[in-house]
């Protein structure tokens, strides 16, 4: 039991808490009094009050009509909801779902005044361009590729075609004005000279000009080019910008898609050519392979596993397993009994064919069933031979053969060749195929092909556009006198860059 005196000690105790948090609640109320004071806006009476106390106080700038859009604008954003769209990536126009919005009847009749048939085909093809550099998105690597497709084709391609245009001249433009402006092409008056010929330039330039300038590697290099030149020709099409030359541009359209599968079969063929026959015959009979180490470091010397060891070096005993089991199952019996005499005699020999730059697919034998089996069996560590053969081809892109004065070319059309392939090489071979290569011939009758340079398209094309590339026209030299009294050559503008 607690005491009086405790007890009233403790009350008091009590009572001296409550007034402690009285107070501590009148100090936290007048604290928020004095915030909400602080932070609310001055009312009309307290300026009124100030003002006749002669106090001087901070108010709020005024905002100006911009401002009041611009708060405007922001507000307007945040309340409008966000599209699916938003932060994908805009369309190029070079999609495989991409689809040219149907023309409205003011857009038809502009179009139909510009693509009169009455206008000469190089303004049409002009007008054409411009508007299609407007409505497609070409980023670096696909501006470059349609950039040469379109030099190769005659036309001036430069980034500021018509010069720098500052935004105020935009302004002061129509809108044909702007279209024209920012056009980076340009066909100059004296093409009008020149053969329209759509199908031509896309047969030269995708089986010589592309691969072998651009050099691509790999198939989405090669579906690009193919795609930007449909995806141009497509909008001729469409627009009817040049409908006398309707046929010609669809034939055009047909090389793209041949183009595509074709130059990819060719890379595919040079990263695994020149097959295990044909290299071991190289080996053994003085070609490219011959006299290169047979032995890389760390390899066993009687290693080998067919396609994956198709980068080693090849022995000579490895080199005539090889030969050997390509004659037993795919040659001839005249072949074989012809190449194992001489060889017991020690003659075999092989010599080059001259004045030739390779051979022109035009058949391709696979192995049967037989041949397969009997690798199968006897050499699992080889792959089945099959059989291509080709005529005589002379590249005419090259320069021609030098000839002694009366020497003349032998005739090559009737000249041709049964090569041994491997059936992983053939998947890549097609006809019409133009392969640059060294073609051998062995004293028994078998030939075979070096290492092989490149290999071209059935629908191989040369034009002589790319030596026009970079052309600039003469000018006249006036000799003058420089600061120091030395002769300095000066070069006058002709009437045509001058635009007379």
């Amino acid at each position: 039991m607690e005491s009086p005196e405790n007890t009233a000690v403790s009350e008091r105790t009590i009572l001296d808490d409550d007034d402690d948090l009285s107070h501590h609640e009148a100090d936290k109320e007048a604290q928020i009094l004095s915030l909400e004071e602080e932070w609310a806006p001055p009312s009309s009476n307290s300026h009124t009050s100030d003002a006749n106390q002669g106090s001087q106080e901070l108010q709020s700038p005024k905002l100006t009509a911009k401002q009041k859009q611009k708060l405007e604008r922001k507000a307007k954003y945040k309340k409008s909801s966000k599209s699916k769209s938003s932060g994908q990536p805009k369309p190029t126009g070079f999609e495989d779902f991409y689809c040219e919005p149907v023309l409205t009847p003011e857009g038809y009749n502009v179009e139909r005044s510009i693509y009169d048939s009455d206008r000469p085909a190089i303004f049409r093809i002009q007008e054409a361009l411009n508007r299609y550099q407007q409505k497609r998105r070409l980023l670096t690597e696909r501006m470059q590729v349609f950039s040469q497709y379109l030099r190769y084709g005659g036309v001036d391609v430069c980034a500021k075609m018509f010069g720098g245009v500052s935004e105020q001249e935009l302004k002061a433009m129509d809108k044909e004005g702007i279209i024209t402006a920012r056009s980076q092409t340009d066909i100059s008056v004296d093409k009008m000279k020149l053969d329209v010929d759509f199908e031509l330039v896309a047969k030269s330039f995708l089986s010589f000009y592309f691969p072998d300038y651009t050099s691509p590697a790999s198939l989405e290099m090669i579906k690009m080019g193919t795609n930007t030149i449909r995806n141009w020709l497509n909008y001729l099409l469409y627009h009817e910008v040049l409908p006398e030359y309707a046929d010609n541009i669809r034939a055009a359209r047909k090389y793209c898609d041949l183009a595509e599968k074709q130059l990819w079969d060719n890379i595919r063929l040079l990263s695994v050519a020149p097959g295990d026959f044909n290299k071991a015959s190289s080996v053994l009979f003085g070609g490219y392979y011959h006299g290169l180490p047979t032995t890389a470091q760390g390899e066993q010397p009687g290693a080998w596993g067919g396609e994956k060891f198709e980068n080693m070096p090849m022995t000579a005993d490895i080199a005539k397993k090889v030969v050997l089991f390509a004659l037993a199952c795919s040659g001839s019996d005249e072949q074989a009994s012809r190449y194992v005499e001489l060889s017991n005699a020690g003659q075999l020999s092989a010599n080059p064919i001259r004045d030739i730059d390779g051979f022109e697919v035009i058949d391709i034998l696979l192995p049967n069933a037989g041949v397969r089996e009997f690798y199968n069996r006897e050499a699992p560590d080889l792959n089945p031979v099959g059989k291509v053969r080709g005529k005589a081809w002379r590249n005419p892109s090259e320069p021609a053969i030098d000839l002694a004065p009366g020497e003349t070319l032998p005739n090559i059309d009737k000249l041709e060749f049964e090569f041994f392939v491997e059936e992983r090489l053939l998947q890549y071979i097609y006809l019409g195929m133009k392969i640059v290569t060294t073609v051998w011939e062995l004293n028994c009758g078998i030939f075979f092909y070096d290492e092989i340079m490149t290999a071209y398209c059935s629908f191989y094309t040369t034009l002589l556009n790319d030596l026009m590339l970079g052309w600039k026209n003469p000018r006249e030299l006036k000799r003058v006198k420089d600061d120091q009294g030395r002769d300095e050559s000066v070069g006058e503008e002709s009437a045509l860059e001058k635009g007379e």
